[in-house]
């Protein structure tokens, strides 16, 4: 009986090894060079170059306000113009966190699955050979692999489901940004000799920007929505992403920290006639 247990204990271990063996493989072979034409990994990109597109055309409109400000006379709108430049600095930091979100999209994930799966794979199979302590860094490391593969596209596809109204809100900011540029170099053009710009900028104003009185009240507006847009941005890119990653990674270290026993057989004991009785 116990030779039985001995080689079923050796062909489940020889079993667990082919089995870490074929995923490694299989992650190298299939996964690593199909993952990027998924569809999965091909709508988070799209998402990715939508908002790095909003985030330019949103610093265009902000700085052509900004310099169609600053050509007014006599330093008119200076604070309200280099409000709207310093806006550019948050602009490049939500710029570099999408540049790393679509890098760890297209090369982190790929790597994840040629070099981090097949690690986790090799740790596990030295684990069931008495190396216990690369069984608890394989299971480190697999946790961290899975955030890497999910959380930029959860996070994509979390900001799609519940996003779209603060989405609007953000392209409703670069269109009122736009047209105040538009409408002051527009009327600088047109100034005439018996009209300063002033009364021309005001008129413009009062007319077409619904219900404000003047062009500092209008850019005072767009100023305090280009902020509640900007931290929406921020949000999205930034904070988002890194809080599914802490979600993810708190969930996978729950899931893997249930200990799930082995079936085991029972171990019935031989008789020979003369039982020993236990008092």
């Amino acid at each position: 009986m116990k030779e039985k247990l001995a080689l079923l204990k050796e062909e489940k271990l020889w079993l667990k090894v082919a089995a870490a063996v074929f995923i490694s493989v299989f992650s190298i072979c299939v996964l690593a060079t199909q993952i990027g034409k998924t569809g999965y990994i091909q709508n988070t990109l799209k998402r990715l170059d939508e908002s790095r597109n909003t985030v330019m055309e949103f610093s265009g409109a902000t700085m052509g306000s900004s310099l169609a400000l600053s050509a007014l006379p006599n330093d008119f709108a200076s604070p309200l113009a280099n409000t709207l430049s310093d806006m550019n600095r948050y602009f490049v930091l939500i710029l570099m966190a999408l540049f790393v979100e679509k890098l760890i999209v297209i090369e982190g994930i790929k790597l994840v699955f040629i070099f981090g799966i097949p690690i986790v794979c090799i740790c596990y199979i030295l684990s069931q050979f008495g190396w216990h302590f690369f069984k608890t860094f394989a299971y480190k490391l697999l946790i961290i692999c899975l955030s890497i593969i999910f959380v930029i596209p959860c996070s994509t596809k979390l900001v799609d489901l519940v996003g779209e109204d603060y989405l609007a809100y953000i392209e409703e900011t670069i269109e009122e940004a736009d047209s105040g540029a538009t409408k002051i170099t527009g009327e600088m053009d047109n100034a005439g000799e018996n009209t300063s710009i002033f009364d021309r900028l005001s008129e413009a104003f009062q007319n077409a920007a619904s219900g404000m009185s003047d062009l500092v009240s209008y850019f005072k507006n767009v100023i305090k929505k280009s902020m509640n847009s900007i931290a929406i941005l921020l949000v999205e890119t930034v904070a988002l992403p890194v809080v599914v990653f802490m979600f993810f990674r708190w969930l996978l270290k729950e899931l893997f920290s249930i200990q799930i026993p082995d079936f085991k057989l029972p171990n019935k004991k031989k008789t020979d006639g003369n039982p020993e009785e236990k008092e």
